[in-house]
């Protein structure tokens, strides 16, 4: 077969892949957990417990990153304390601390996920405050929690996590406004942003061809950073873990300010960089991205929810974003697309990637 023949198979006649089919599922099933969860009146249908002061958040991998994004989001706009936990560190800390007015949440799309049902067990000895975010009734998870909330998102057939992880993420969202509800604070602001999260993620989707061309500068790499603030933080470690699952290039994300302490040293050797922008520490992070521009060469990403920011990269994809929520969930679409773009151009298997399975019982 020649060449010409070989591209025109790879790009013009394959099969969809179950990730790809995945990630264009999002909007929908955003769309059935805001019916399932939010009534007319914009009271939030989950069962969790009164009088709760703290979070604890208890998850592996995808599930991981979407807990410590709403612990982010539960310390700075519930005002509570909250925490994530990966839960092979909880499994195997013998004294992990328990106590009566924690809610204790177990995240995996499965329901089966070994470590995390684990813990469940042994927190389960000491409280009942327990809730499972899964995607399977009937599973070890779920039926061992005593509050549970399903996250409607189908079969996840594809290793790396894409609807799973967003619909875990929005379901967190909706616990952090129930807390706000029972305490009476002011939320209808954060349900009508939520309310256009699926909006928001079409909208992303749109930006595909941009993705494309990025993915081919970043498919040349071996090395990649990923820069980000606050909130967005487990984002970028989110879009880490889906470029090295599905690509192999030794992707990791970085704090922005921090990655100026030593890091930055990385971009001596050949390495892309990939950041986020929005209207948070804007100024710093442009001084941050300048820093490399001017020191370094290498081909910069920057997604951002601002106006198009001049002399800062060639390669800027906007997103139309009303709030931080919207921002959150169109650039975890950005980013799940650049993984998959550029392993297609590597000629990965994204469905099956070499030595990965779901870590089940």
């Amino acid at each position: 077969m020649n060449l010409i023949n070989k591209i025109m198979k790879k790009f013009f006649f394959r099969k969809k892949t179950n990730m790809e089919n995945e990630i264009y599922e999002q909007s929908d099933i955003i769309f059935e957990l805001i019916r399932k969860y939010i009534k007319r009146d914009y009271s939030i249908a989950i069962d969790i417990p009164d009088n709760i002061n703290k979070i604890a958040l208890i998850a592996s991998g995808s599930s991981y990153h979407s807990a410590t994004i709403a612990a982010n989001f539960i310390r700075t706009r519930v005002h509570s304390d909250a925490q994530s936990y990966y839960s092979s560190e909880v499994a195997l800390t013998e004294d992990f601390d328990v106590d009566s007015d924690t809610l204790y949440i177990f995240i995996s799309q499965s329901g089966e996920t070994s470590d995390t049902n684990e813990c469940l067990t042994k927190i389960s000895l000491k409280t009942d405050k327990t809730l499972a975010i899964t995607n399977t009734k009937n599973s070890t998870l779920y039926n061992n929690s005593k509050y549970k909330i399903l996250t409607f998102a189908g079969p996840e057939k594809s290793i790396a996590s894409t609807k799973a992880m967003s619909a875990q993420m929005y379901c967190l969202f909706l616990i952090a406004i129930k807390l706000m509800q029972q305490r009476e604070l002011p939320a209808i602001n954060i349900i009508d942003e939520l309310l256009y999260v699926p909006e928001s993620i079409k909208n992303a989707l749109t930006k595909r061809q941009e993705i494309k061309q990025y993915a081919n500068l970043l498919a040349d790499y071996d090395n990649a950073a990923i820069l980000a603030s606050g909130m967005f933080y487990p984002l970028a470690k989110e879009g880490a873990l889906k470029i090295k699952e599905t690509s192999y290039i030794n992707t990791t994300a970085y704090p922005t300010g921090e990655f100026l302490h030593g890091h930055i040293a990385i971009l001596n050797k050949k390495c892309a960089v990939i950041s986020f922008v929005n209207n948070q520490n804007i100024q710093f992070t442009l001084n941050v991205l300048k820093k490399i521009q001017d020191s370094y060469r290498t081909d910069s990403l920057i997604i951002t929810a601002l106006p198009v920011l001049d002399n800062h990269s060639d390669n800027i994809i906007p997103i139309t974003a009303s709030s931080d929520i919207d921002f959150m969930f169109s650039s975890l679409i950005l980013l799940q697309l650049l993984a998959f773009e550029t392993a297609l151009l590597l000629d990965r298997d994204v469905d099956k990637p070499s030595g990965l399975t779901k870590v089940v019982k």
